[in-house]
């Protein structure tokens, strides 16, 4: 082995540092996330509701009752996706998924 290199190591072992260093990204990311959802969905729609994640192109949004539910997916869904795509632009969101919140 040269000098200045490391012995090879198992995938398993390197895991835990990977996500260590993924982790405050992602968390970053969700909190940017849900900044940007606020000002999409305005303040009455965003104190009844909160982002609760990212999964490839569609946003996820927990919110308090099933008639919200109803009205942001059937009624203002093209409205809130590009109001959302204008307030964080940097990822491409291309779906809105809402569910209801656990109480």
């Amino acid at each position: 082995m040269r000098e200045g290199t490391t012995a090879p190591r198992k995938i398993g072992e390197l895991i835990p540092a990977v996500l260590r260093a993924v982790r405050p990204q992602v968390r970053n990311e969700l909190y940017e996330l849900s900044e940007a959802w606020g000002r999409a969905a305005g303040p009455d729609v965003a104190r009844r509701s909160r982002v609760i994640g990212m999964n490839r192109d569609t946003l996820t949004v927990a919110v308090e009752s099933a008639p919200l539910r109803q009205e942001l997916e059937t009624f203002r869904k093209p409205e809130l996706l590009a109001r959302v795509r204008a307030e964080f632009p940097r990822r491409n969101i291309a779906n809105l998924r809402c569910v209801l919140r656990a109480t």
